[in-house]
């Protein structure tokens, strides 16, 4: 770990991983995609929980297609 030098230290470090360089909003490229992938993840899941819930209801949504 690096020294405490008055409030300041020479590198930025992720808020996620702890690794050291500039990141854009204190998280790294790394860490991003994954919370950006479980954010997704959890959204399809909560889509997919819905859709089952209509359809035990006896209402079935028309699905999209894309194209």
């Amino acid at each position: 770990m690096l020294p405490f030098r008055g409030g300041t230290m020479d590198k930025n470090r992720c808020m996620v991983c702890a690794k050291e360089g500039a990141f854009e909003g204190g998280v790294c490229d790394l860490c991003k995609a994954i919370i950006r992938g479980e954010a997704l993840e959890g959204q399809h899941q909560i889509k997919k929980d819905a859709d089952r819930s209509l359809h035990k209801e006896g209402l079935d949504l028309e699905k999209k297609t894309h194209g």
